[in-house]
């Protein structure tokens, strides 16, 4: 009789036919109880191997701007055990490694990260008990590094505490939007209305730009969105304006390289108020994902439109 025993580290027989002649059938039993131990801890220290890494991070390299928000994901999966788990990101630098935020341990964080998250300008958003996001909502130079995200064992079966890091980049900001027209027109209604912003980046990252003309009523609480041009070039005009765009009375044309220039052959009263263009940056992840690196928004231009009609005395 042989006993054989195989895992993707070794190959292992055992033969007991000569234990079994030798000293009988009740040592024989004992050795199969032995094999069937050694069998589950053999298969319970390869289960690691076989599982690979549990958590991901998100793909880098990453190139974020200075002084504006960024956030990076961390996800665990196939662990055992509790559901929620606890998450920590520290920042590697060479020959350091400096502690950043927990989600179990207020005293994780080294000094010149404690500042930031006590005014929330560093926090974990917990998406679910086995993913999180880190926010840096004012990005600075000294955050660039390899970003590792931590997730520890806690109890379940014992299979380590797992990591994955994020190379992260910060870039200058470089993107430039700016309105040179005059600050102010007075027109009347069904008059033609002609803007243009100048729109440019200096960024050597893969970026593509999305620029949009807003206007600011009196009545309005926010700006509201009039026509864009979108990272893919497409044009869609924003709510309450698409049936003018549809008619040709409304539209963006890109001239050159940098100048978007916004047309409304026919304004109407209701068009009085605040333009205004904004730019945004969108920098293409090494995952093929888009994200929102910059944005700028112009001076405004007031118009005045007067009612057809209308009497003025002076």
């Amino acid at each position: 009789m042989a006993c054989i025993l195989q895992t993707h580290k070794s190959f292992i027989t055992v033969s007991v036919t000569k234990l079994c002649s030798s000293f009988g059938l009740e040592l024989m039993v004992k050795v199969r109880i032995l094999l069937t131990v050694f069998t589950f801890i053999l298969k319970d220290e390869t289960h690691d191997y076989e599982k690979g890494r549990y958590i991901s991070n998100s793909k880098g390299p990453l190139y974020r701007v200075k002084g504006y928000p960024m956030s990076i994901s961390c996800n665990v999966t196939g662990f055992t055990g509790p559901p929620n788990r606890n998450f920590q990101f520290i920042l590697k630098k060479p020959n350091v490694f400096l502690n950043i935020i927990s989600t179990s341990d207020p005293d994780f964080a080294y000094r010149m990260f404690s500042g930031r998250i006590s005014n929330k300008e560093i926090y974990i958003q917990r998406l679910s008990g086995s993913s999180v996001l880190l926010w840096i909502k004012n990005l600075q130079e000294n955050d660039a590094g390899d970003l590792l995200c931590e997730t520890l064992h806690r109890g379940g079966v014992y299979y380590g505490d797992y990591d994955d890091e994020t190379k992260l980049n910060v870039i200058a900001d470089t993107l430039e939007a700016l309105y040179s027209g005059s600050p102010s027109q007075s027109l009347s209604e069904g008059d033609p209305l002609q803007l243009e912003c100048q729109v440019s980046s200096q960024t050597f990252q893969h970026t593509h730009l999305m620029v949009t003309w807003f206007l600011h009523g009196e009545e309005d609480e926010n700006p509201r969105p009039i026509i864009t041009l979108d990272r893919d070039l497409t044009v869609k005009p924003g709510a309450g304006f698409e049936d003018r765009y549809r008619a040709g009375l409304i539209s963006m044309d890109k001239v050159e390289d940098t100048t978007y220039r916004l047309k409304m052959p026919q304004v109407q009263q209701s068009d009085q108020g605040k333009f205004f263009c904004k730019a945004i940056e969108w920098i293409q992840d090494p995952d093929y994902s888009w994200t929102q690196n910059a944005h700028k928004t112009t001076a405004a231009c007031d118009v005045e439109i007067k009612r057809i009609g209308e009497i003025y005395i002076l």
